[in-house]
Order: C-alpha cells, then structure tokens, then sequence
C-alpha cells in the first residue's frame, strides 16, 4: 500500500498558494522579495495547522482539517471580495459593528461582485475543493505523537525566526518592525507578511488597544509656523486660531498629548489668499452625493450637473479617495478634514467626542438658522443619527424618523427629487441656512431590475451606445441631476440663487462597476491607482462671473478648509488634514494604502515606487512626502484614540472657540 502524505505538505501548498494568489489579484506584484517573507511568515500557520489535526483519531483529524482549510478558505475569498469593493481589507472591528446591516442591503450587490470575478474565486477555492475530492486518497490523518514533537519544535522555530526578523528588519518608515510594532497600515502590511500575519495583528490591536506611533516633530521635517500669536496672525494673513500650544506642552503630563501638542504647533497653516471671505453671509447647501462620478456628467443627458461642474470653480485634479467604511468614511472626510482611522468606523467614533469644526456646530457660530441635514435612506444606516446631529445640526432627518411621511421610502435606491421636495420648505424662506445632503439615487446595483432609478428613467438611455450597467449607472444619476434642476428651480423663485453656494462631492467611485465598465466612457484610464479615484467636485455659485480653474492635486479631506475659506470662517487650518485648495499650499491627496499623488509625481506604498512628473524631485523630498502622510493617518487616529471606553477628546483639550465672541 502506498504511503500517504503528511498534512504538512497539504497545509504548505494551502496556505502559501492562497497567499500569494491573494497578493496576485489584490496587489498584483507577486514577484516580489516580499513574497519570501510571506512563505516565512507563512510556516508558523503552517504548523499550527497541521498539529491541531494531529491530535485525535483519523476521523476526526480528517473533520478538523476540512473546517480549518473552509475557514482559511473563506478568510481569503471574503475579504477578496471586499477589496473588490471598497480597495481595503475589512477589519475585526467592522466585522462585529456592521456586517449584519451592509450584508442585509448590499446582498445583491455582493451577488454580483462574485459572478463578476467567478473565474479568481474558482481559483481561491481550487485547493479546497480538490482537498475534499482526493484528501482522503492522499493525505494521511493519523494520530502521531513523534511528529507532533517535530511539528512543534519546528512551530517554535519558526516563530522565533519570524521574530527575529521582525527586529532585525528596522529600516525605513513601512519596516516589518515599524508595521508590527507602531503602525496600522494593513495593505502594507499584508504586501510584507502576507493576510493571515494581519489578520493576526488585527485581531491583537483589537482585543488590547492599539495606538499608533507618533514619531517626534523635527523642523526639518514638518515646516515650523512663523509664528502662533494673535498680532503675527492678523499681520500673515493665516487660518489659525490663537492657541497657545507652548501653554499647552510645558502643562502636559501625557506624552501622546504633549507629541500631538507638538505635531500641531509644528505645521504650517494655509495662508488666505484673494478667495478669503468672498462667500461671507452666503447660504451653503451641502452635498455628499452616492456614487457621483465624472462619468455621470454630460451636457445632454445631465445638463445641471454638467453646468455645476464646468461654472464657478473648476477643479482638474480632483480625487476621492475610497476607503474601507465606504460611504460613511467618504463623508467623513468632505464633512470634517480628517483621515478615517483604520479598522473602524470613523464617522461613529466622532460621536463622542468635541467636533468642533463640524458644519453644524461652525455655522451655526456664524448666525445661521436652521442647519439642518437630510438622506433619503435609512436613518440610522451607518449610525447617522449619532454622528450628525454631533457635527452640531438642529435637525437630522430620514427615512424612519420623519422623511417617509414626506415621500416615498418603500423603493431602493430612494428618489433624490423626492428629497429635494419634501425638504425644501423647512430652510428656503429663511435669511441665512446652512443644508446638508447626503443622497442615495446614484447608487448600486445599476441594473434596470435591481434599481428603481435605473428603471424610472430607462427610457431616456436606451438609445446609448454602452454597456446594460453603464447606462443603468447613467439612468440613475438623471434622477441626482433633475433633483440638482429643482433644487436651483426652488432658489430662483424665492431668490435665493446668487445668495447661495452649492458645494457638491462623491462619497466614493461606482464601485458597483468594473473597471473595463468605466472605461466605455472615462477620459481616463480607470485602472490606474490614482484615476480610479479621480473625479468632480463642484463649488457652484451663480454670481461668479468667470470661471476659476484649480490645477492642484486636491481631494475630499480638501473641501471643508477650502469652503470655510471661501466663507471667511476663522478655524484653525494646523487641526485639519486637509488644505485649502485655494490657498499657496503644496496639494497632497493620498489613497486609503497610503499611496499620494501631486503635482510632482505618485508614490506607491506597495511597491515602493515613486513616480516623478519634474525632473529635479529628489530623494529627500519623497522621504519627506511619506513622513508628512504618515503623520496625517497617525494624527487622524490619536484624534479618535479611544482606550476601556474613555476618548481622548483632543479637540476638547484645547477649549476652542470657548473665548471666541459670538
């Protein structure tokens, strides 16, 4: 009788093939050094693996190695699947806060993603189904008790190993011993070590608290402000406040608030410029708007908002970065400056702590009445009823706490126009309002069968030479323009239009769509990294006589400080993550891995590559490009930095606005 073979060799050629053909879709440089540290890191699971269907009799040995190779299974094609989402890994936390409630509204979407990509799945199942095929025939199951010990001493081994050459790897920012020890950076760390290593390391930060390391500020590395008292303020010209962050080190006793005192102190605030205040006493609308895209504008099919984008200012470098909370963490950034946290849910989290920046909570400092926010979905969806009404709105209101009195919430995607008209009435009479939108008619599936906006306004793509989703997705964001039409049709009649500004931004790309989709009608190749991401903003006000056109590489943590500006709002431009897009500051957009982009060139994260678009970008600069991104996902983090319950409440410490003059 033929031998059969160890569990060693099966679980090896599992988990090393499910690795690396992970790496291969998902960050596509599986011909990497990386890929050896992989394997290593690999072996350690390996060996686990193996041991715990050693223990028992050949049964239920056999049982056990059929549950463990369906559960590694799934981890990867799960958490594949939701890259091909949201461009991220989905983390413990999410798993415990939201799966329940995106799995119940996005099945269908989930349904489609998999037939989409039925070809890599097979792929990742290939092990697992011929495991359960010729297992038995091949592999031996016994119970064996002299390679155990050698599975065991070879276990510690290679955990040792793997330790050592975490410690001894300590060079450059994105180290092993960084990512292990400081940093929560998971698509670079799964690059260096591969899913499971992160899934581990997730698990860990979960369960005992993590903060992210805050590297001390040097002079030469972050620019100094000139100067942070109030006359130097006045003389400069700068969006600051007046806080005296010397005051504030030399009383400090916790280090973390002493360094991110120090950070703050350090960076350079925006400058005004000749926009400063130019919207002063305006009306704001405010719209995050469900999948909006540049593909959605075109001068015939959806006039208005191809009349928003093109008036007023026109910003050419325009991206929204997608990251792992989807829609939640793309309002987050347009609607507070901030970076979210990884492996959380950032939007959430802000609920209790001091916003003191968010829309509400600014506006309503400068006299308006009402600020009110409105979506037509559910209202609790992403926990909004507690996140919004902390940015400071009077009112928040949807689906389930008011708006389905007022139109139809019963069909998905809801209408935009629906919202546009059953909210009107509560802010279009009044001297000076402040309204937020959050809309859901753009969004997925965009099918003629799955979306009531799709099919609502079919008739009116048919003719169209792209493919059945594209036109769906197209159909959809009729409705957003015709609301868009209405809502301008509503300011112009009360006159209102010249004293109102519109301020309109994706919460994230059609992700519903596949890249090839995108590409029938993008200007641009949609399967680069960075022009996946690069889309519209609008800043619209119908007094503006010329167009202002806006170059620099800017994105969604850009907008509030850009607005503010624009209002004549004092805020504090060193507490935001974003820049005044108007401003002399250098533009800087960075993509959910870490990745930046901006006039001088991209940088890579994964592969470490820097692309140079001038010629005399140097080494130092790119260095220093990472530090500064790295120190904006770490600031971002401490600033939702939550340890038994307790939040740090940053914002809080410095009593802003407390001796501001109403």
């Amino acid at each position: 009788m033929k031998k059969k073979l160890s569990l060693v060799i099966y679980f090896s050629f599992l988990i090393i093939y499910l690795e690396l053909v992970y790496k291969l879709f998902v960050l596509n440089n599986v011909f990497s050094i990386n890929s050896l540290t992989i394997i290593l890191f690999s072996i350690p699971f390996i060996m686990i693996n193996t041991i715990l269907c050693s223990l028992f009799s050949e049964k239920v040995n056999r049982g056990i190695s059929i549950i463990l190779s369906l559960f590694l299974t799934f981890i990867f094609v799960s958490q594949y699947v939701y890259y091909l989402f949201y461009d991220s890994i989905f983390s413990v936390y999410s798993v415990k806060e939201g799966t329940g409630q995106v799995f119940g509204e996005f099945f269908n979407a989930i349904v489609k993603m998999v037939s989409d990509n039925v070809l890599s799945i097979i792929l990742l199942l290939m092990p697992f189904i011929l495991f359960l095929i010729f297992g038995k025939k091949i592999f031996s199951f016994n119970k064996g008790k002299k390679s155990l010990v050698i599975e065991s001493i070879s276990l510690l081994v290679f955990i040792i190993v793997s330790i050592i050459t975490v410690m001894f790897n300590d060079k450059g920012m994105y180290s092993l011993k960084n990512v292990y020890t400081k940093t929560h950076a998971p698509m670079i760390t799964i690059n260096k070590v591969g899913l499971l290593f992160m899934e581990c390391l997730d698990l860990e930060r979960y369960l005992f608290g993590f903060k992210e390391k805050l590297y001390n500020v040097k002079p030469s590395e972050v620019k100094p402000s000139e100067s942070n008292k109030g006359d130097d303020i006045e003389e400069v010209k700068y969006n600051v406040l007046d806080i005296d962050f010397d005051k504030l080190i030399s009383e400090e006793k916790d280090d973390m608030v002493k360094s991110m005192h120090e950070y703050f102190k350090s960076v350079m605030p925006t400058k005004q410029n000749e926009y400063t205040g130019i919207f002063k006493g305006k009306n704001l609308i405010y719209i995050t708007a469900e999948g909006f895209d540049k593909i959605a504008v075109n001068k015939e099919l959806t006039p208005t908002l191809y009349k928003l984008v093109n008036n007023g200012f026109v910003f050419e470098n325009y991206y929204q970065p997608l990251f792992s909370v989807s829609t939640s963490d793309g309002e987050y950034m347009v609607m507070n400056s901030l970076i979210p946290k990884e492996g959380v849910w950032s939007f959430y989290r802000s609920s209790n702590i001091y916003m003191p920046f968010g829309l509400g909570n600014v506006f309503k400092k400068e006299g308006y009445s009402p600020v009110n926010a409105y979506h037509d979905h559910t209202y609790t969806y992403y926990s909004r009823d507690e996140s919004h009404p902390n940015l400071g709105f009077d009112k928040y209101v949807g689906c389930g706490n008011g708006l389905e009195k007022l139109m139809n919430c019963k069909v998905w995607p809801e209408s935009d126009i629906e919202m546009i008209d059953a909210t009107i009435n509560d802010y279009i009479d009044s001297d000076k309002f402040m309204t937020y939108y959050m809309t859901v008619s753009g969004h997925l599936n965009y099918t003629f069968t799955g979306n009531s906006m799709s099919y609502k306004n079919r008739e009116l793509v048919k003719d169209l030479s792209y493919s059945e989703h594209i036109k769906a997705y197209l159909a959809a964001n009729i409705e957003l323009d015709r609301a868009l039409e209405k809502l301008l049709i509503y300011l112009e009649d009360s006159k209102k239009l010249d004293d109102t500004v519109i301020v309109i931004s994706p919460d994230h790309y059609p992700y519903g769509l596949k890249t090839s989709e995108l590409n029938e009608i993008s200007d641009t190749d949609r399967s680069d990294k960075f022009e996946m991401f690069h889309t519209s903003l609008i800043i619209y006000n119908s007094e503006m006589k010329e167009n202002v056109k806006v170059s620099k590489y800017v994105s969604s943590i850009d907008v509030l400080p850009t607005v503010y500006n624009l209002f004549g709002i004092v805020y504090d431009s060193r507490l935001m993550m974003g820049r005044d897009a108007l401003s002399d500051s250098e533009g800087l957009v960075m993509l959910s891995d870490r990745s930046f982009i901006n006039e001088n060139g991209s940088y890579n994260s994964i592969t470490g590559e820097y692309k140079s678009f001038k010629s005399d970008v140097s080494n130092e600069y790119v260095d220093n490009m990472n530090y500064e991104v790295y120190q904006k996902f770490t600031m971002s983090s401490l600033l939702l930095y939550e340890k038994n319950g307790v939040y740090l409440d940053y914002y809080r410490k410095l009593g802003l606005y407390e001796d501001r003059e109403e």
